[in-house]
């Protein structure tokens, strides 16, 4: 995953978390104070009751409607300046106008002796735009930059899982000094190899990790380092019982040897033809190349490519 899509898509989580606690608080702020001027307007008309000339059933009274619509404009002004999302729409029938939009309606009563008055309210609901705000912006990008350190350390879990399946997916080569195989990882396929090239192979892929320069040719000596390790392998066979005899010349019949170690190599990976060539000494092509230009190293072994059991 690309640096800029990390720090976008934290940028955009933190926004997000910021701005959902904004909206909730205001939403919170905003039920609490309707509450709180619906309650002063029910005390307040309760109080102005006695005084508001209201239809009367009992006295048979129409009421005066002017009055009242005129109560109800100057009552409306009181709330205006004290920033009031509720207003009074109506009282007792008498309506001062119509709902508008964005406003809801609420109805409430007050029980008063003999009757009941009933009054109509209009409630301002907040539109969505004005739950947005900049802070939210501000705190995001705060916190995106006190947290790069972190992001910046972010590993891509996806990619590296299917790297892993795919790792897994490859197999490498186990060698086997107790049982004297080689073994394929993933199909468990395994070919037995005589003390000879098992210890050569060995000593050619330790050699090989190390140095890839020296040029490797059956018409030459072997390298002291390369000869060391082979000798030392065929001791480790010999403490392991598979041997007695005396350690044997590995410059002698090295073509037979290599020989043997392809073979095996072909039995082993027959499925991975790709991955055999990491572990293939290169045949030879030609008589000059034979003679001049061939090289049987290893040329893309890695210590990662080789398991060595019974070392």
């Amino acid at each position: 995953m690309g640096q800029n899509i990390k720090l976008t898509i934290t940028f955009i989580l933190f926004w997000l978390v910021f701005q959902i606690t904004y909206a909730i608080g205001m939403f919170v702020n905003q039920n609490r104070n309707i509450n709180t001027f619906i309650n002063s307007i029910e005390t307040r008309i309760a109080l102005d009751l006695p005084r508001l000339s209201l239809p009367d059933q009992v006295f048979n009274s129409v009421g005066d409607q002017s009055a009242v619509l005129t109560y109800i404009a100057q009552f409306n002004a009181q709330l205006e300046t004290q920033n009031s999302p509720v207003k009074v729409l109506a009282i007792k029938g008498f309506k001062i106008g119509s709902l508008k939009q964005n406003f809801t309606r609420i109805n409430k009563a007050l029980l008063a002796p003999g009757q009941t008055i009933e009054i109509e309210l209009a409630v301002n609901n907040l539109a969505i735009l004005q739950y947005l705000h900049i802070a939210p912006l501000l705190f995001a990008f705060a916190f995106l930059y006190l947290c790069l350190s972190h992001i910046n350390h972010w590993r891509d879990d996806n990619a590296d899982l299917l790297f892993d399946e795919e790792q897994d997916k490859t197999p490498i080569l186990i060698i086997d000094l107790k049982s004297k195989v080689i073994i394929n990882s993933q199909t468990q396929v395994s070919i037995p190899l005589a003390n000879k090239p098992l210890c050569f192979f060995i000593a050619l892929t330790e050699f090989c990790i190390l140095d890839k320069e020296t040029v490797l040719n059956q018409n030459k000596d072997l390298p002291l380092e390369l000869t060391d390790l082979a000798n030392k392998y065929f001791l480790r066979l010999i403490e392991l019982g598979h041997t007695i005899r005396k350690r044997p010349n590995f410059t002698n019949s090295l073509e037979k040897t290599l020989s043997e170690i392809r073979a095996a190599l072909d039995e082993v990976f027959i499925d991975y033809p790709e991955v055999k060539a990491i572990y293939y000494p290169p045949k030879a092509s030609g008589e000059g190349s034979r003679s001049k230009l061939h090289h049987y190293g290893l040329a893309m072994i890695e210590s990662q490519h080789i398991e060595l059991i019974g070392k």
